[in-house]
């Protein structure tokens, strides 16, 4: 499954690749067209290495859908003119869905899920999405996760059935008022949009859970929806070594078990290693529209305007691949959440669908001064 999308004008034939409302030749609405079945139509091998594309030799394919649309794919693999490219969708925990953001946010999010198995949403599903919503900050910066990002999913969570009552944002910030945070996000604008629901995860009830050698007190919050969404914003961390999947996560303990947490650098790793343990199972969409690079996850940091999406069912196998992807240094509490049975650790066993690993590899800037990665 791959799509090529058009904006194209019936009246007078004219199309685009990106949105557009009204054509601008006749005013005529335009209308989406995306096609799904591609073949190669021609293809380029590059010997020379760029910053953006370290990994050499790699094809560029001209791809032609069933509507002679026409699009450049980055592979390493190689393909005969005429051939047929395709993504094929896998529903297993092994499997990451790697997707170039071109234009359309609500298709990237679509593509994303389908490619990992979709969900199944009604009227009655109760939903919870969890994004990175911590620091007062704009999206644009990489600060948190892209208001595009939640506008697309919101809105294809209604397209499939579910009820704007049953949805609900959740997210707390440890170091300055929610409010103050969310109105710099631009989320309110959404909440307001589509008439969902926001909790103050710090205002909700909590719970002792054990784990190891751990006591956590975790929102109850959890345990209230069919469906929870972890929508974090990718960001290089000076002290985790990157935001993502598990760091998302520490936003439903308590501030006082954060706190307790953070005066131990080396109990950080195994607390973040078993925490995916005390939550009900929930997918990972990572949002590398707009990040940040070098000395995260703030102010120190600087936007990485990445352009992707990221979903797994996994927490280990989606922070995996962005840490493979983006070539930066091991993160230690991933590794150990493998080795006690949490998720796939090792990248020659994680299916990428979407892109594949090679063709998306490159350098960022990594973050200084982390106890927490490997050099």
């Amino acid at each position: 499954m791959v799509k090529t999308i058009r904006w194209i004008c019936e009246k007078c034939s004219k199309k685009w690749i990106h949105p557009i409302e009204e054509c601008l030749y006749c005013g005529e609405k335009i209308k989406k067209k995306i096609g799904t079945k591609t073949k190669v139509a021609g293809c380029t091998k590059i010997y020379n290495p760029n910053p953006l594309h370290p990994v050499v030799p790699y094809n560029v394919l001209l791809l032609e859908d069933e509507y002679g649309n026409k699009m450049p794919k980055k592979t390493i693999k190689d393909y005969e003119i005429g051939e047929i490219y395709e993504d094929v969708p896998d529903a297993s925990e092994e499997t990451v869905a790697a997707i170039k953001i071109k234009y359309d946010y609500y298709e990237a999010v679509k593509e994303a899920l389908e490619l990992i198995g979709d969900i199944e949403v009604n009227d009655s599903t109760r939903i919870l999405l969890k994004p990175n919503l911590s620091i007062p900050g704009y999206f644009y910066l990489g600060m948190c996760t892209n208001p595009k990002v939640l506008d697309a999913l919101i809105q294809l969570l209604l397209d499939k059935g579910a009820r704007n009552k049953n949805i609900t944002i959740a997210e707390q910030s440890f170091f300055s008022p929610s409010e103050k945070a969310l109105a710099k996000t631009g989320v309110t604008e959404i909440i307001k949009k589509f008439g969902i629901n926001y909790v103050d995860i710090s205002k909700t009830e909590f719970e002792e859970k054990k784990e190891m050698e751990f006591t956590l007190e975790v929102s109850k919050i959890v345990n209230d929806f069919d469906l929870i969404l972890n929508v974090p914003v990718i960001k290089t961390d000076m002290l985790l070594g990157i935001d993502g999947a598990f760091e998302n996560l520490t936003r439903f303990l308590s501030k006082k078990t954060f706190e307790e947490l953070s005066k131990d650098k080396e109990k950080v790793v195994l607390a973040l290693a078993v925490l995916p343990k005390l939550f009900p199972k929930f997918i990972t969409i990572g949002d590398a529209s707009i990040g940040i690079q070098g000395n995260g996850p703030a102010q120190y940091g600087e936007p990485g305007f990445f352009n992707m999406l990221f979903a797994a069912r996994n927490p280990v196998v989606h922070d995996r691949a962005v840490q493979d992807v983006f070539c930066l240094r091991k993160i230690p509490y991933v590794e150990l959440a493998s080795q006690l049975g949490l998720g796939e650790y090792d990248i020659s066993k994680i299916n990428f669908v979407g892109n594949e690993l090679d063709a998306l590899r490159r350098d960022i800037k990594q973050p200084i001064g982390s106890k927490l990665i490997e050099k």
